[in-house]
């Protein structure tokens, strides 16, 4: 009975161990982050109006299984597919805009609240070998590692610009409630726009299946229209880019 019960046992763990290496996944996380948007809301030089447009993050990565094919880029390297959703907050602030002439007053009515909703690959170079991390089971060796990750991101974006003032999306009332520098350059309509995500982050095991990362995300939209404004002049800041510290939770599939 003893030999039956051993011979089931080993038999048990190859099944778990044969899973394991021909899984399509290895883990996934997901974070959150408030963070800020800089756009052509706000004032181009002043960086604390430019802070104080925020927005939220959302971001979740499933990780590739590649360790069955004992390539040695793994040892450093982790690839993943990843989503991202943010939901921003947009005002014009700044000296100009708090200037009581006409121009300020329109500035001050105009806001938005993009929505962006992206999906991508990506990357992550982590400083300790991971063959050597939490991924074989080494419990409580090396629980903190830093990592560098870079992504390529396919956006969709609606940016829901609007003034207080009318309707924005109107042609023929635009010069009457819009700085003039924006009348004709308002697109609202959203769209697809690609983007590049660099990161720079720290993970910290808990157990041998579950670790907490803190990230500083980069996000560079090549599109400047993701904002809803797209200003073709010498004061254009051409494309627009979002900052945010994510904290997330990751879990590595046993």
């Amino acid at each position: 009975m003893k030999r039956i019960f051993l011979i089931l046992l080993v038999a048990l763990l190859k099944v778990s161990a044969l899973q394991a290496q021909y899984r399509m996944f290895d883990g996934y996380s997901i974070g959150a982050s408030y963070g800020f948007f800089k756009s052509d809301f706000g004032e181009r030089y002043d960086w604390n109006t430019n802070i104080a447009n925020n927005a939220f993050q959302l971001n979740g990565k499933l990780y590739l299984n590649l360790y069955k094919y004992h390539w040695n880029i793994i040892h450093h390297f982790r690839f993943f597919a990843t989503f991202d959703f943010a939901y921003g907050n947009l005002k014009h602030r700044g000296h100009y805009a708090l200037k009581t002439s006409e121009t300020a007053k329109r500035l001050r009515a105009m806001t938005a609240k993009p929505v962006l909703v992206g999906l991508g690959v990506g990357t992550e170079f982590w400083l300790q070998d991971l063959t050597y991390f939490s991924f074989n089971k080494l419990y409580g060796i090396y629980r903190l590692s830093p990592y560098v990750g870079l992504s390529v991101l396919g956006y969709y974006y609606k940016p829901n610009v609007q003034s207080s003032l009318g309707n924005i999306n109107d042609p023929a009332a635009q010069p009457y409630i819009l700085h003039p520098r924006f009348v004709g350059n308002v697109y609202n309509q959203g769209g697809f726009a690609p983007a590049v995500n660099m990161t720079v982050g720290l993970s910290y095991q808990i157990t041998a299946l579950t670790h907490l990362y803190l990230e500083n995300k980069f996000t560079w939209f090549p599109n400047d229209k993701v904002d809803g404004l797209d200003v073709n002049d010498g004061a254009d800041k051409f494309s627009d880019w979002l900052y945010a510290p994510i904290i997330g939770i990751e879990i590595i599939l046993p």
